[in-house]
């Protein structure tokens, strides 16, 4: 570059070059080298997103799936699902405690591939670069972070990270590294993923995980078409199943342009939350091997979601059950200099996965605690119905946005919430992000941000809404993080609710 750049920083960072977001500060700076080397927004979602498996071990790794959406050179809007099935050899857990039968296939690394050879401009090299160097320095441990090694079971997990760490798992402040896994990936930086993808496999398996080298290595994703949703001059984008993001845009239609253009704060929230539950209630019919597209295309058909809105009364209806499992996910996002935008989420579901620890420092996935019953039940070679969702939306005049969030099934909704926050004002993508949130949890109940207007609340509850009063800014609303370009800026925003950072040049 011909001079130093001028950096924004923060929870709203706005430049000329581009924008990053991610939810580990340091990876947002491997966002932004990777821009300032000339990468797209692929190549920093990619950087960020290797620098996330030794920043937060417990929230994603190799090991488990990665799901991204984005821009190419002509603006055309591409998916990339790496959801890995259930191996040949699964039988689903009787216990839930046994969380290292429940690994699935993971997707990770083949989506990671696919996406620097054939939607980056840097490659996988430069890609994983500033990931390696993280995992040989390590990462000093954050009071999220150390939160969840205090969770963590007297078990092989928890004795493996303090026999890493001195005899004792480190403190908040101190320093936390995965053995093995600076070497294992640059290996892939070097090789490719297979080898240590069979390495840890192989520790895996001797761990109770059934997946075997073979049939993770031959796993391949292939670039798919996003749903795709008209709502005036907005098209909102949304990952294909097994990803339930059909039900944001689904909720969106059902809600109609009526609800968005509502100035009624109150009548506006109760729209979405009976949009959502109809919206919800859908997801049953879509599983792995029942024509998941087929059901995702009839849940957007306008027939069907205008009929659900004229079914929409002035009283909360009861809603479906939900079975609300927190795990844990992280996403980025980024914009680059040509205005291109990616999302990017990826996750080993719970709290470090199966915890099953190779010794090249891969953690194994748990994604099996997806499947339930009916359409979506466990059986080999299935994929389950997958809560990471990602959200990309176009308007002529205002702008391009990619966005997502970790926080289980309410990322649907969190993801309604901010396409709504959006299409009411894209000149201030921050109050999007930072405005109050509400989370359906089944029946007639909603969580709801104590910063919500009181009139609001009173509101929802006169409605027959059963209100659960959350924290003003609460972790389980998730943590949106936002990149986008507007006007000739390029726009990052990070969400207040955790540890996330913005960065803009």
């Amino acid at each position: 570059m011909s001079a130093a750049p001028t950096y924004g920083s923060g929870r709203l960072a706005q430049g000329l070059g581009g924008a990053a977001v991610a939810g580990h500060p340091i990876s947002a700076l491997a966002g932004i080298a990777a821009l300032e080397a000339g990468g797209n927004a692929v190549d920093a979602c990619l950087a960020m997103a290797a620098s996330d498996w030794a920043a937060m071990p417990d929230m994603c790794g190799p090991g488990g799936d990665l799901f991204a959406l984005w821009t190419d050179a002509n603006g055309t809007v591409h998916a990339v699902n790496g959801a890995g099935p259930a191996p040949a050899a699964y039988v689903h857990p009787t216990s839930d405690a046994e969380r290292a039968g429940l690994c699935l296939i993971p997707g990770a690394p083949a989506a990671f591939e696919y996406l620097a050879s054939n939607a980056g401009r840097l490659g996988r090299a430069a890609s994983l670069k500033p990931a390696i160097a993280l995992a040989a320095r390590g990462v000093a441990v954050s009071a999220r972070f150390d939160r969840q090694l205090q969770a963590l079971r007297d078990g092989a997990l928890r004795q493996a990270f303090a026999a890493a760490h001195g005899g004792a798992l480190p403190k908040p402040g101190e320093r936390f590294a995965l053995p093995g896994l600076a070497e294992s990936l640059a290996d892939w930086s070097r090789n490719g993923p297979t080898p240590a993808l069979g390495a840890a496999c192989a520790d895996w398996a001797r761990q109770g995980a059934s997946v075997t080298a073979q049939e993770a290595s031959a796993f391949k994703v292939a670039r798919e078409t996003p749903l795709a949703l008209t709502f005036g001059a907005w098209t909102i984008y949304g990952q294909p199943p097994m990803s339930q993001s059909v039900a944001a845009l689904a909720s969106l239609g059902i809600a109609g342009a009526d609800t968005v253009r509502e100035n009624d704060a109150s009548h506006r929230t109760h729209m979405l939350i009976e949009a959502y539950k109809r919206a919800f209630s859908e997801l049953d019919r879509v599983g792995d091997g029942h024509d998941p597209a087929s059901h995702a295309a009839a849940m957007l058909a306008p027939a069907n979601m205008r009929a659900k809105r004229e079914s929409i009364g002035h009283r909360a209806s009861q809603g479906p059950a939900m079975v609300r499992n927190y795990g844990e996910t992280t996403q980025v996002a980024a914009v680059d200099a040509s205005g291109g935008v990616c999302t990017l989420i990826h996750s080993l579901y719970r709290p470090f996965g199966g915890r099953c620890l190779a010794s090249n420092g891969w953690l194994s996935n748990d994604r099996g605690a997806s499947f339930s019953t009916g359409a979506n039940a466990p059986a080999p070679g299935k994929r389950p119905r997958h809560t990471l969702v990602g959200i990309l939306m176009r308007h002529p005049e205002d702008g391009i946005w990619a966005c997502g969030t970790p926080g289980a099934q309410a990322q649907t909704q969190t993801n309604l919430q901010i396409a709504v926050g959006l299409m009411r004002d894209a000149s201030d993508p921050a109050a999007a992000v930072a405005a109050p949130r509400w989370s359906f949890l089944g029946d007639d109940q909603i969580a709801v941000e104590a910063a919500m207007p009181t009139h609001t609340l009173d509101a929802l509850a006169a409605a027959g809404h059963r209100l659960a009063l959350r924290p003003p800014a609460d972790w389980l609303m998730g943590s949106i993080g936002l990149a986008g370009f507007r006007g000739g800026l390029k726009i990052a925003v990070a969400d207040h609710r955790r540890e996330a950072l913005a960065l803009a040049f």
